[in-house]
């Protein structure tokens, strides 16, 4: 019976795969693992992510992150008053670098000052104009507007009320603004750089709401 023959190119290739797999294994045995070097980066993700949030650029912002592909920041609140302090809080926004990005391997971390609008303070400062605003107005505003049959405000008048509080506020909103240390995660996954969210993100986002 003839034997069958190994071709010399395929036994070369073969011998020569070997001694690169051995090689690897051993490189990895003495370094502990293989390193993976990053394309781009991770400060540039973290610039882009709240440069898109100032601009009101949501999908720009959203694919920077890892974990979500919306926030639901650009969905605004049905009521008037509502669209006013939300206009104000994304008119706050603004942001800075803290030093260096800090990369180590797959992982980095960004510190960021983040300014935006302190919705509760907003909303305390409201309340403690309700009163005076309501008596201005019933002097102006005649009763049918203001009381229903059991002589109750309207829910229309109470709502002019907030509204007109809400913008007298709103007319200094600067000096409601804040700012907030947050400490930017990120992680190398599929050849990119992507921002990870995290509570303390949400809650500048939405001030502090």
């Amino acid at each position: 019976m003839r034997k069958r023959m190994i071709s010399p190119f395929w036994l070369s290739l073969s011998i020569l795969l070997s001694a690169v797999i051995l090689a690897l294994c051993v490189f990895a045995w003495r370094g502990g693992s293989l390193r993976l070097e990053p394309e781009g980066e991770a400060q540039d993700v973290v610039v882009r992510f709240f440069n898109a949030v100032v601009t009101g650029s949501y999908p720009e912002a959203y694919a920077c992150l890892s974990d979500y592909s919306a926030l639901g920041l650009e969905n605004e609140p049905g009521s008037a008053a509502g669209r006013s302090l939300y206009q104000a809080l994304r008119q706050s926004y603004g942001f800075t670098l803290e030093g260096p990005c800090e990369t180590d391997r797959l992982e980095a971390v960004q510190r960021v000052q983040f300014r935006y609008l302190d919705v509760k303070a907003v909303e305390t400062a409201v309340a403690a104009r309700v009163e005076s605003v309501a008596e201005a107005l019933v002097a102006e505003t005649p009763s049918a507007e203001i009381y229903d049959e059991q002589r109750q405000y309207l829910p229309s008048f109470t709502d002019a009320v907030y509204a007109e509080a809400l913008r007298q506020v709103l007319e200094n909103a600067a000096d409601y603004y804040t700012s907030a240390e947050l400490d930017v995660s990120l992680a190398y996954d599929g050849g990119s750089w992507k921002m990870k969210s995290s509570p303390a993100l949400f809650s500048a986002l939405l001030g502090n709401a």
